[in-house]
């Protein structure tokens, strides 16, 4: 599904690409719209999608198991943006995933029969190869063990062990490791994310309730936040995603942006997708935040805002 709103004299048109996989971009409509001063509303017309077995998206029960993978959501989103073009003829498309929608954007954006589907794309902290973010964890975990050790925290000498005998396989997924090492990071995390005013959550809920006030809808969302579908996506793909490949088919050019201090997708995940985009020639800007943890549309959303409409501008 779809939710357009905001600036529709724009030439352009914003579809976000929800994380999670499970959460719900109608619930995150109000961070893009509601302040006052700075928002994406007032420059661009903007869609939210929530995603098979995600926010208030209607699906099959049972599962329908052959179409829990990337690939499907990537096309997906193609037929989200061919329904934006033929209802907002004449617009361009950019694309914006962050976290697990980084990995779906990334499908899409580089599989040759969707290049006429969008403008430009824009990734943030995005889980963009899942070998490269199991190593991340590690890399993250390992300067961070250090850094409290010599700060004084000896009790974290057996953690730091640990770590330094870990050994990922690109082709052998070590459920128990892979998820132990991202818990570590986690537990890990550099202190300093911004609290989302409570004020702005109200606003944020009062936004969603007035869209879907129906409580079938809201358990719908609920339900869609526990599917199975979604523990599978996570547990089971994410580390084998990888649309590295395919990279080369890119035609249009992006915006990249990191957290310096992300512990759910470290910024040495960006390093190796960033790397492969220049030596194939893909153009594309790349923004590190300094202070910055996991979401920068709430920790550093001026900055954010702004990078998105100065890119837009140049597109």
């Amino acid at each position: 599904m779809t939710h357009c709103r905001s600036q529709e004299e724009s030439d352009f048109i914003v579809l976000f690409i929800h994380g999670g996989p499970g959460q719900c971009m109608i619930a995150e409509a109000g961070i893009y719209t509601l302040d006052p001063e700075v928002n994406l509303s007032d420059n661009f017309l903007l869609a939210m999608w929530d995603q098979r077995y995600a926010g208030y998206s209607i699906n099959p029960d049972p599962v329908d198991w052959s179409t829990i993978n990337v690939e499907q959501y990537a096309e997906d989103c193609a037929r989200v943006t061919d329904q934006l073009r033929a209802g907002f003829p004449g617009k361009k498309i950019v694309v914006c995933g962050h976290s697990w929608g980084g990995a779906v954007l990334t499908a899409f954006v580089s599989n040759p029969a969707y290049q006429h589907n969008y403008d430009g794309w824009i990734v943030a902290d995005g889980m963009v190869n899942g070998y490269e973010l199991a190593q991340a964890w590690l890399s993250y975990s390992i300067q961070r063990c250090n850094e409290l050790i010599e700060g004084g925290n000896t009790q974290f000498a057996d953690t730091l062990d640990y770590l330094n005998s870990v050994l990922f396989d690109p082709l052998l997924f070590d459920k128990p490791t892979y998820f132990r090492v991202q818990a570590t990071a986690i537990s890990l995390r550099i202190p300093g994310e911004q609290p989302v005013d409570p004020d702005d959550l109200n606003r944020w809920s009062d936004l969603e309730k007035s869209i879907f006030p129906d409580s079938t809808d809201q358990n719908r969302k609920d339900q869609n936040a526990l599917s199975q579908a979604n523990f599978d996506l996570f547990e089971n793909q994410i580390y084998f995603i990888n649309s590295s490949a395919f990279y080369a088919n890119i035609s249009k050019p992006g915006l990249i942006v990191w957290g310096e201090n992300d512990c759910v997708v470290p910024a040495e995940a960006a390093l190796p997708f960033t790397a492969r985009l220049d030596s194939l020639g893909i153009p594309f800007l790349f923004k590190l935040y300094p202070n910055c943890w996991h979401t920068p549309m709430i920790s550093n959303r001026d900055q954010y805002f702004n990078d998105i409409k100065r890119f837009i501008g140049n597109l």
